[in-house]
C-alpha cells in the first residue's frame, strides 16, 4: 500500500454482529470522514458464493466467504479496497480522515495502529444482539435459535485450525486490541448515539 498515511487520521470499528457498528460508523461518516465497511464488502461477495443457500448473508456464510477471500486475494485485501478507493476520491473531496468498519482480522487491525490510529470496539450483549438480528432481518438471513447464533459466532472468534491464521478473521484479536470501548446494550437508538458522539468528538 502506497498511501501515505501519516497526516491522515485513521479509525477503525469492531464489534460482533449487531453490535451497533453501523450506526456508530454513520455518525463518522456524517463528521466528516470517508468510510467503508468490510463487511458490506465480503456480504457482496458472500450473496454470490452462496446464492444457492437460503442464507447466503448467515454468518457462517460470511465467515467461509471472507477466509476464501483472503486466501485468494490477500490477508489485505479489504484494506487495500478501502485505500484505493479512499486515493480516488480523495482527489475531489477533502475528509477529516478514513474510516474502515467491521474490522475482523489482525492484519487490519495492525495497519491501523501502525498508522497510529484509533480502534474502536462496540460491545453489546448476545442476548440484545440476537433480538435486534431476528426483529432486523437483511435479505439474504433466516431466523435461528439464540444457541445457533451464538455457535455461529464461534467460527469469527478464534481462528480455524484447519486454515492459515494469517487470513482468518479473529475478532478477540481486535477486541483485545482496541483503544476505545463503547457499550451499547441501549435499547433507545439516542442514547447510544449520545455516547458514540462523545466518543467522536473526543477523537
Amino acid at each position: 500500500m502506497s498511501l501515505d498515511l501519516n497526516k491522515i487520521k485513521m479509525v477503525g470499528i469492531g464489534g460482533l454482529p449487531r453490535s451497533g457498528k453501523d450506526a456508530l460508523a454513520e455518525m463518522f461518516l456524517g463528521s466528516g470522514y470517508f468510510g467503508m465497511s468490510f463487511g458490506d464488502l465480503v456480504r457482496s461477495f458472500a450473496m454470490l458464493r452462496h446464492a444457492d443457500k437460503p442464507d447466503p448473508i448467515s454468518v457462517a456464510n460470511m465467515t467461509e466467504t471472507s477466509n476464501w477471500l483472503r486466501q485468494t486475494r490477500g490477508a489485505d485485501f479489504a484494506l487495500k479496497e478501502l485505500l484505493s478507493r479512499y486515493e480516488k476520491d480523495s482527489k475531489k473531496n477533502s475528509y477529516k480522515g478514513i474510516l474502515a468498519w467491521s474490522v475482523r482480522a489482525p492484519v487490519e487491525v495492525d495497519y491501523i495502529l501502525k498508522h497510529e490510529g484509533h480502534l474502536i470496539w462496540v460491545e453489546s450483549s448476545d442476548e440484545i444482539r440476537y433480538k435486534r438480528a431476528m426483529q432486523n432481518l437483511r435479505q439474504g438471513e433466516i431466523e435461528i435459535s439464540l444457541e445457533e447464533f451464538r455457535r455461529k459466532e464461534n467460527e469469527q472468534w478464534m481462528p480455524n485450525p484447519n486454515l492459515p491464521e494469517g487470513i482468518q478473521m479473529n475478532v478477540s484479536y481486535v477486541k483485545t486490541k482496541a483503544t476505545d470501548i463503547l457499550e451499547n446494550d441501549f435499547d433507545n437508538l439516542e442514547e447510544f448515539r449520545k455516547q458514540a458522539k462523545i466518543l467522536i468528538d473526543k477523537l
